[in-house]
C-alpha cells in the first residue's frame, strides 16, 4: 500500500501507446479500420488489458484503477513469500517474512511495476505460484497432479504475454530432473497439456483474430515465417540489449552491478541477479545429501520437535527440488539473456532472487544473530538498487480523460509520430478512422499493404485529414508527411488529454508521385 501511494497512478509510455488503445479499438470495431496508430505495438495481445481499459473507459478514478492493477503484485510477493517458506521452513519467522517482503519489493523490477499496466507482475504472479505448486509436490502428489497446474500456469502467462515464454522453457528443464526417468513422459504431457490449454485460452481468441486479418497469429513478429503482406518479412524482435559475444553473457550479473542502459531504456542497477545466483548455489550445495536431515531427539520438548521437523523437511526438499529449481533458473535466466535481454521481463527470477537471498542468509546465521544477518544482508541488496522511473502521475479522476472538438464528415485522423499517442485515438468518435504514416513500424519508404491502405486513403478520401500531434514537433514527422503531399494548413487545436499535451492539426494536400501505390496498368 505505501508503495502504491509513493508510486501514484501510472502513465508509462506503453500504456500512452496500447494498453488502452488496443483493447477498446477492438471491442469497439476500431481495429479494423485503423492502421497501426499505437505503432508496432498496436497488436500486442490486449487480452489480459480489458478490465483496465473498461474502467478507463467507463471514468473510474486513479486510485480504484491503481488498486486493481496491484492484485498480481500482491499476488506475486504472497506466492514468493509462501515459496521461501517451503524452501526453507526450518528458519521462518515473521522478521523474516517482512524483511524479505522489503527486499523483493524493492527490486529495480518489481518496484516501479508495481500497480503499472505492463502485466510483468501478471507473469510473477502466475510464475511463482507455478513454482510454489512445485515446491509443495514432493511425496504428495503424482506426476500429473504436479505438472498440469503448473502448465496451466505458465501456459496462462506466455499466452497473456509472450516473454514469458522463456519461463515455459524453465519449467520444460525443471520436468526432466524432477523424478524418475520412467515418469518423464507423464510429467512432459501434463505440463504440455496444461501449457496448450491455458496459451489456447488466453492467447487464442487474440491469435485467430490476427491470423483471420493479417495472416500472422504472431503478427507481426516473426513475419519472416507467416509473411503477411501487412508487415516486412522480419522478425520485429527487439534486439538492442542482446549480449554481444560470450563474455558478455557469462558477465551480465557483473554488468547489472552498476548503473548503466544495458538492459533497459532508462539507468538502472541490481545486485538482485548475481546475490540471487550466488545463493541458489548454497542453498544447491546444502541439499547434496541426505546426511543434512535432522531426527528429532525423543527427549526434547515439543518445540524442538518441531524445529526438528523443520529441518528435516527443508533437507527432503532440497533433495527433491534442488536439481528442478536450478535447472528452471538456469534456462530461464539464459533464455531471457538470449530472446530479451530487457531486465523488467526477468521480474519473477528478481523475486525469486529476493527471496533466495533472505533464506540462505536466515539459514547460514540459524544459530545466532539471524535478524542482525538478514538486515545486514538487506541494506546491502537495496542500497546499491537503482530504480528506473517509467512515469507516474498524481491520482485524478477520472484516470484519463481525452475530448474531441466536432470534426467534419468523412474526417480522417492521421499520426506521425514515435511518441505514444495511440491513447487518445481510442477516444475518437467511432466514424472517424485513425491511420499511422510513420512510426516505429510505420513509413513511406517500407512497402507493406498497411502502408499502400494509407497512401490510398490520402490520396482520396472525399473528407479532409487531420493530424494528432505531440505540442513538440517531431521533425522526421514532417518529412514523412511531405512524401505523401501533405502540410499543416492553419492553426492547430491543443486536445483536451489528461495524459499527455497533444494537438489537432488540419491538413493540406498536393499531388505526389505514388510510392507503395502501383499505378493501373
Amino acid at each position: 500500500m505505501i508503495a502504491i501511494v509513493a508510486l501514484r497512478q501510472d502513465a508509462n509510455w506503453d500504456l500512452r501507446n496500447y494498453h488502452l488503445y488496443t483493447p477498446l479499438a477492438w471491442m469497439e470495431g476500431r481495429l479494423d479500420r485503423d492502421i497501426a496508430v499505437a505503432q508496432l505495438q498496436t497488436w500486442h495481445n490486449p487480452i489480459v488489458d480489458l478490465p483496465f481499459a473498461l474502467m478507463v473507459r467507463a471514468g473510474v478514478g486513479g486510485v480504484p484503477i491503481t488498486a486493481w492493477l496491484a492484485i498480481p503484485s500482491v499476488l506475486a510477493l504472497f506466492f514468493g513469500l509462501r515459496l521461501l517458506d517451503t524452501l526453507m521452513p526450518a528458519q521462518r519467522s515473521r522478521a523474516r517474512t517482512w524483511i524479505a517482503g522489503f527486499v523483493a519489493i524493492t527490486g529495480a523490477a518489481v518496484y516501479p511495476s508495481t500497480a503499472a499496466i505492463f502485466n510483468d507482475h501478471i507473469v510473477g504472479a502466475l510464475m511463482l505460484a507455478a513454482l510454489y505448486w512445485l515446491a509443495t509436490s514432493p511425496r504428495r502428489r503424482g506426476p500429473f497432479a504436479t505438472w498440469l497446474p503448473i502448465g496451466l500456469l505458465a501456459g496462462a502467462a506466455a499466452g497473456f504475454k509472450l516473454t514469458a515464454a522463456t519461463y515455459c522453457l524453465g519449467f520444460i528443464a525443471a520436468a526432466l530432473f524432477a523424478g524418475p526417468a520412467r515418469q518423464l513422459p507423464a510429467r512432459i504431457g501434463a505440463l504440455a497439456l496444461g501449457g496448450g490449454v491455458a496459451a489456447l485460452l488466453c492467447w487464442g481468441p487474440w491469435g485467430w483474430y490476427l491470423w483471420q486479418h493479417h495472416g500472422n497469429p504472431l503478427f507481426p513478429y516473426f513475419n519472416q515465417w507467416f509473411q503477411s503482406p501487412d508487415a516486412l518479412p522480419e522478425s520485429m524482435r527487439d534486439l538492442r540489449y542482446l549480449p554481444d559475444g560470450a563474455l558478455q553473457y557469462l558477465n551480465a550479473p557483473l554488468r547489472m552491478l552498476r548503473r548503466s542502459r544495458d538492459f533497459s531504456e532508462v539507468v538502472l542497477a541490481d545486485p538482485r541477479v548475481l546475490l540471487g545466483m550466488i545463493a541458489l548455489a548454497i542453498w544447491v550445495w546444502r541439499g547434496r545429501a541426505r546426511g543434512d536431515a535432522v531426527a528429532p531427539p525423543s527427549a526434547h520438548a515439543a518445540q524442538t520437535a518441531s524445529d526438528a521437523n523443520d529441518a528435516n523437511d527443508e533437507a527432503s526438499i532440497r533433495l527433491a527440488l534442488r536439481w528442478p529449481l536450478l535447472a528452471f533458473v538456469l534456462v530461464s535466466y539464459v533464455g531471457w539473456l538470449a530472446m530479451y535481454s530487457i531486465y523488467r521481463y526477468l521480474l519473477p527470477l528478481e523475486l525469486l532472487f529476493s527471496m533466495l537471498i533472505v533464506g540462505v542468509v536466515s539459514a547460514l546465521f540459524a544459530k545466532r544473530r539471524t535478524r542482525t544477518a538478514m538486515l545486514v544482508a538487506m541494506v546491502l541488496v537495496v542500497a546499491p538498487t537503482k530504480h528506473p522511473s517509467w512515469g507516474r502521475d498524481p491520482f485524478r479522476s477520472p484516470m484519463i480523460e481525452v475530448s474531441y472538438p466536432a470534426l467534419p464528415k468523412n474526417s480522417v485522423v492521421l499520426t506521425s509520430t514515435n511518441h505514444p499517442i495511440g491513447h487518445a485515438l481510442a477516444f475518437l468518435p467511432h466514424d472517424v478512422p485513425a491511420m499511422a504514416i510513420h512510426n516505429n513500424f510505420m513509413d513511406p519508404q517500407r512497402c507493406t499493404r498497411l502502408q499502400e491502405r494509407v497512401e490510398r486513403t490520402v490520396a482520396t478520401n472525399p473528407g479532409p485529414l487531420w493530424l494528432l500531434r505531440p505540442v513538440r514537433v517531431d521533425p522526421p514527422a514532417a518529412e514523412r508527411m511531405a512524401l505523401y503531399g501533405l502540410t499543416v494548413n492553419g492553426a492547430c487545436q491543443p486536445l483536451h488529454n489528461t495524459l499527455a499535451k497533444l494537438e489537432l492539426c488540419p491538413l493540406a494536400r498536393a499531388p505526389f508521385a505514388p510510392i507503395c501505390v502501383k499505378a493501373a496498368p
